[in-house]
């Protein structure tokens, strides 16, 4: 060995020791920032999101964004615990139909942070304006202040129908605009086929398994007879005002009731299933929101059936007594929120506001409407014409959410179990609804 290998053994020593230890720097200097939703977990949105992710961490080699992976049906039980405990991420997905200002008060003096004065006089490097350019910020204020940036935003329901189907059977779409109209179209598309004895294709599917998205395909009904939880779902939001087991909402029921017995598959039926049983052509129709116009494009059969086999038709009105109730739609949004335990609230800031840029607004086009105003409107029509087309016939009729109470979490289990009752044949409607408005009552009473 020569006298001068030793010098180069301890100038490459020092070389890596130099190497590690700004390695080690750099990963402690990372300031980790975690993102908690519940729609990252599906393949559509979880690829989106990892661009923006992969985007906003190249802009910013400091900060790493942490997604996690949380089902819909989990989320919002575990988020209430995790706020509680203080133990939720650094941002957070809500829901403005699922009572925002009950998971803000979990937390004495709020669980998220004010953005107001983040959002004053913000402008992305794109130009976009978060007070000019962004809808819905306005919806998004608890106790005087803006606590979330809207993000996204949906509305729901049209009846999705398969053409051929109802072609087959001799049935008009228009018949599928009214509750009369509607059944009679479910029945006659509710079909044995084959000859074997068995029902091969259902009319109609409606959600009966008692899950947190169901409460949208029942409230539509409720809200369109007339009824719902309270009066034009306004508040006061107090026991002396619940309307749950009014006639209204008893007709809704017992309709329902009805036309699963006579057109749905058997079983408690979760919203997922039925829409399987849609994209394979075994059902003939069933109640969609934007959301599930991407699903319907990826997941379709046969080849093409997206494109010359897909129908939409509004949600049905009620015609009573020779009175028209037209229906009554809904627009809800899932914002992001940031906790006041979030260690680095500037760059979680960053990171959402980045979420309503353009770019990012176009890539989430496919399964939701974008709140970026610069980007919904003429290329929002000319790149997503079904989805323009959706929104736009959503738009012509009553828009409403559910009440952002505090106990709202404890009033959708309630509204869940009382409908799933009814519909899977263990309570009478009338039973179910009584049931529901004595459950509520004490939840008020606490």
């Amino acid at each position: 060995m020569s006298r001068s290998t030793p010098n180069r053994w301890a100038t490459c020593m020092l070389g890596l020791l130099v190497v590690l230890t700004m390695t080690t720097a750099t990963a402690q200097g990372q300031k980790r920032i975690g993102l908690q939703t519940w729609f990252y977990s599906s393949p559509i949105n979880g690829e989106i999101l990892d661009w923006a992710i992969a985007e906003f961490e190249q802009q910013h080699p400091d900060v790493v964004i942490e997604p996690l992976s949380i089902t819909n049906e989990a989320y919002w039980d575990r988020l209430a615990l995790e706020i509680v405990s203080g133990t939720e991420a650094c941002i957070v997905a809500l829901d403005t139909g699922a009572g925002m200002s009950g998971y803000y008060g979990l937390r004495q003096g709020g669980a998220f942070i004010g953005l107001d004065a983040y959002i004053d006089g913000y402008v992305l490097p794109d130009g976009t304006s978060l007070e000019e350019d962004i809808l819905l910020i306005d919806n998004h204020r608890i106790d005087g202040k803006t606590i979330a940036l809207p993000y996204i935003w949906f509305a729901a329901p049209h009846t999705a129908y398969r053409e051929s189907h109802l072609a087959a059977a001799g049935i008009s779409p228009e018949q599928l605009t009214t509750w009369e109209g509607f059944f009679e179209a479910a029945q006659a598309l509710t079909l044995d086929k084959d000859g074997d004895g068995r029902i091969d294709q259902y009319g109609f599917g409606h959600p009966s398994y008692a899950e947190v998205i169901s409460r949208w395909w029942h409230m539509h009904w409720l809200w369109t007879a007339g009824g719902g939880i309270f009066p034009n779902e306004e508040p006061p939001f107090t026991a002396d005002r619940l309307i749950f087991n009014s006639p209204e909402n008893l007709r809704a029921v017992e309709y329902l009731v009805e036309i699963t017995n006579a057109a749905a598959p058997p079983g408690e039926k979760r919203l997922h299933e039925l829409l399987e049983m849609f994209y394979a052509s075994n059902l003939s129709m069933v109640q969609v929101a934007l959301w599930t116009v991407g699903n319907l494009e990826a997941d379709m059969r046969p080849d093409g059936a997206f494109e010359n086999d897909l129908g939409f038709a509004p949600f049905p009105a009620l015609v009573m007594d020779g009175v028209r109730h037209e229906p009554v739609y809904v627009a809800w949004g899932n914002p992001l929120a940031i906790s006041t335990n979030c260690a680095y609230p500037d760059e979680a800031f960053e990171f959402i506001a980045f979420l309503h840029s353009e770019e990012s607004q176009r890539r989430h086009s496919v399964t939701r409407t974008p709140v970026n105003k610069r980007v919904l409107g003429e290329w929002y029509e000319e790149n997503y014409p079904v989805q323009a087309e959706f929104v736009n016939m959503a738009l012509e009729y009553e828009m409403r959410i559910v009440p952002d109470m505090p106990q709202w979490n404890e009033i959708d289990h309630i509204v869940q179990q009382a409908l799933n009752s009814a519909l899977v044949g263990a309570r009478t409607p009338a039973e179910a609804l009584e049931w529901g408005q004595r459950q509520m009552e004490r939840v008020l009473a606490r």
